[in-house]
């Protein structure tokens, strides 16, 4: 019963998971964000409705961050900063 919940939990989730994850890597503001998002999205009594809102909120900072990664506030690209100390 435990796998079977847990397979469940990963199917439906695995979007989210690799979102915060690519977020995370990015900058630690927008995890936080997307994360809040989330547990008002779970606690708050119209949930379920907010939660159509903040789908296509997040399909748009998508679309926004693949155009124009540079313009996005508080969002870094990972290759792009420079290593604080160099070996050899």
């Amino acid at each position: 019963m435990g796998a079977a919940h847990g397979t469940y939990c990963v199917g439906c989730c695995v979007g989210l998971m690799l979102l915060l994850f690519a977020v995370g890597v990015m900058s630690l503001f927008w995890m936080i964000l997307i994360a809040t998002v989330i547990l008002a999205e779970k606690l708050l009594p119209g949930g379920e409705r907010l939660s159509r809102v903040l789908g296509l909120a997040l399909v748009a900072l998508g679309l926004w961050i693949a155009v124009a990664p540079g313009s996005v506030p508080w969002l870094t690209d990972p290759g792009s900063a420079r290593p604080t100390m160099q070996m050899g």
